[in-house]
């Protein structure tokens, strides 16, 4: 599986017209676009029509993403689809379609000078143990998302490289287990929940670095509401980062099982073993600084955690592929 998951199903069409042409093409390209969602063919990323007014020309292109390449091949066989393209091909002197394989993520060499606001989808591994109910259940939060901010490019700590401090602002997901019944994660707010990307000062610029995340977690089942240790976060990395947002790379817990107890009258329930933490997929990344002290700085502990611990697992590129 590519690392980027769905970028291999990105389609581009460019289609020349006459100006008198244009308002009616670009509706039908919306009609279009309007069928493959409701027929579940084309995926939620968002659709761009870009117009550009020639001298005698207008040219409109137009970019989306398949569901899949199953439902990709579906759409060439439904019948309102291929009356649309019809209609689409009748307006066009020219056109053209081309698929890409793969979207180039992240900066190019050095962290961005403005914060900004990321939207991510991911997936989380653990093993749930639960007294009386599971044991070493297997949890992978596969629809995971993450809400974040990152602090602009700076020398927090006075070392001379720099870092980006990333204050996690709402995370969660959810799954099903047969004992439990649905289960929901959510990040506890009462306590630290952000990651740092330090810069390795490898040349003159910023990456490849260094990231790590810290999270503690308020997990929702048919036994009520269950924390994970308030003592002990869930430490995922250090990992080496080539780009940011970090789609792909894979984040190995540095630690052992953490203790889990009951919200509602602090008993201890059972453990969770932290596996491994993976963005596999940008839903918007938006230059878009939020100015606060306490999204742009760093807590002193977080700088100790970017390290290499004796402990820890080793440091790990880039992934190729999510496994």
């Amino acid at each position: 599986m590519h690392v980027y998951r769905n970028d291999s199903l990105i389609q581009m069409e460019r289609q020349e017209t006459d100006s008198s042409h244009a308002d009616d093409l670009i509706n039908l390209i919306r009609r279009k676009w309007a069928l493959l969602r409701e027929k579940e063919f084309a995926a939620d990323y968002p659709i761009e029509i870009l117009r550009d007014q020639g001298a005698n020309s207008v040219n409109v292109i137009e970019v989306f993403r398949w569901k899949s390449k199953q439902d990709q091949i579906r759409a060439g066989m439904d019948v309102e689809y291929r009356q649309l393209e019809a209609e689409i091909d009748a307006l066009t002197a020219n056109r053209s379609k081309r698929n890409y394989t793969e979207a180039v993520r992240g900066f190019n060499t050095n962290f961005p000078s403005i914060g900004g606001v990321e939207l991510l989808k991911g997936v989380c591994s653990c093993l749930l143990s639960i007294d009386g109910m599971v044991e070493n259940f297997p949890m992978s939060v596969k629809n995971g998302i993450v809400l974040m901010h990152r602090s602009p490019r700076m020398d927090l700590d006075g070392d001379g490289l720099n870092e980006m401090y990333l204050k996690i602002l709402m995370h969660g997901g959810e799954i099903i287990q047969g004992a439990l019944g649905p289960i929901r994660v959510e990040q506890n707010f009462s306590l630290p929940n952000d990651g740092l990307v330090k810069s390795n000062g490898e040349g003159a610029h910023d990456f490849p670095g260094t990231a790590v995340w810290r999270v503690s977690w308020r997990i929702l089942t048919s036994r009520g509401p269950i924390l994970t240790d308030p003592a002990t976060p869930l430490i995922f990395g250090p990992a080496r980062v080539n780009h940011y947002p970090p789609v792909g790379t894979r984040f190995h817990a540095s630690m052992g099982p953490v203790a889990l107890f009951l919200e509602s009258s602090g008993e201890r329930v059972g453990t969770l073993t932290p596996r491994e933490l993976t963005a596999f997929d940008i839903v918007v990344t938006k230059d878009d600084e939020i100015y606060a002290d306490l999204l742009n700085n760093a807590p002193p502990d977080l700088f100790k955690m970017v390290g290499t611990p004796a402990n820890a697992a080793p440091i790990l590129e880039d992934a190729t592929t999510l496994g």
